[in-house]
């Protein structure tokens, strides 16, 4: 490489690293965390445990899906996404839906086709190469938002995050409108987890970078009303090559917990805390619980406890558990192994609860099929450590 082309690589390099922290100070929010409206507890405590268990849509043969994601629509039923085709990163993958009423033992719809790779280039005017993952979740104004990711060229460090909304509760959707979170090559944005809401309105989406080191990021929603549009930014939680994928738990106005996949040797989860509502975070430090390298979600009870599901092994994706917390996230206790399967896969879970106390699963069953199971917080209460499968 030449010295020239070397001094006009290393600024770029620099912009490209410190760019989401000069948008941190430039923007700085004064919105609190908007914490979720709870049923009496009353009510949940004297409520009989139940699991539910069942799968989404049926096994389609030579097909492989993935990165399940599912949410509560405005008008209560429940909506869950995923992406599907013949492997991860083909050319035929598409992101696909499915809706249920929210009746007990109701039944999945018949999944349909969102977007590929050939709508998404013809929503987005430019060649999309492949689709991955993507989430789902109903935001202000009675809006539905399908934020995923597209890759042009290369793999997915070379991806970008796109956005669809809907105004009817998922039933139509608008064109897709690509994110520009950097000034630059706008390239290595993926998208996991749930949303944090704010009370001003705006959400905090948990996404990740992937190019030139690994890092987790808040993508920050502006939709509130009369802003149709809508406009993004992203924040950097924490930098290095070590963590991504957080999963951000909101405890108070103020403080909240993320927990990181983790991508080093040491294979173990990571977790950070924000005191500003997001604005900063500590530095990452290590959990005594395994990580694999692989997804994992977390969400907060009535009671202040916090629910884990996570692959509890440092290799593979073959087991998934739960694990309680009571202490903001530091000690945690394994309550139910919900798969454990040598030689198989269950992974990339996302939980969303309810104010009854209802807590909704989604995971990769075996890279077949998205699996969905329905319990109660007295269910969690009343597992024993270790629980059963």
């Amino acid at each position: 490489m030449s010295r020239r082309l070397t001094k006009i690589l290393i600024p770029v390099a620099l912009i490209l690293y410190l760019w989401p922290l000069f948008q941190a100070f430039s923007s700085r929010h004064k919105a609190f965390f908007a914490l979720p409206d709870r049923a009496p507890k009353v009510s949940m405590e004297n409520s009989s445990p139940f699991m539910r268990a069942g799968f989404i849509a049926p096994d389609m043969e030579g097909s492989r899906v993935h990165a399940g994601s599912i949410c509560k629509l405005p008008d209560g039923r429940l909506a869950a996404v995923w992406y599907g085709g013949s492997r991860e990163g083909a050319k035929d993958v598409g992101i696909f839906s499915a809706m249920r009423k929210p009746d007990t033992g109701a039944s999945w719809s018949k999944p349909r086709l969102l977007v590929d790779r050939a709508t998404a280039s013809r929503e987005l005017d430019r060649y999309i190469k492949k689709v991955g993952n993507a989430i789902l979740f109903a935001g202000p104004c009675q809006r539905v938002y399908l934020i995923y990711v597209t890759v042009t060229l290369g793999g997915w460090s070379g991806s970008s995050l796109n956005v669809k909304v809907s105004e009817d509760g998922g039933d139509t959707w608008g064109r897709s409108r690509r994110l520009t979170l950097s000034p630059f090559f706008n390239i290595s944005e993926l998208v996991r987890n749930k949303p944090v809401f704010m009370t001003d309105g705006r959400m905090a989406v948990p996404i990740y970078h992937e190019c030139m080191g690994h890092f987790p990021e808040l993508l920050w929603l502006d939709a509130t009303e009369g802003n149709h549009k809508a406009s993004y930014r992203k924040t950097r939680m924490a930098g290095g090559n070590t963590f991504l994928q957080p999963s951000v738990v909101p405890r108070t106005p103020l403080d909240a917990t993320a927990f990181y996949r983790c991508r080093s040797e040491k294979r173990a989860m990571g977790t950070a805390n924000t005191t500003d509502a997001g604005a900063s975070w500590s530095e990452p430090r290590f959990l005594a619980l395994p990580n694999p390298d692989a997804g994992l979600d977390v969400v907060g009870l009535s009671d202040g406890s916090m629910l884990m599901a996570f692959n509890d092994t440092p290799v593979g994706r073959e087991n998934l558990k739960l694990a309680l917390s009571h202490d903001g996230g530091k000690t945690w206790r394994r309550i139910a192994t919900l798969e454990n399967s040598p030689g198989r896969e269950f992974s990339y879970p996302y939980m969303i609860s309810t104010p009854t106390g209802q807590i909704h699963l989604v995971y990769t069953w075996d890279r077949k099929r998205i699996k969905h199971l329905t319990f109660n917080e007295a269910w969690v209460h009343g597992q024993r450590p270790g629980g059963a499968q």
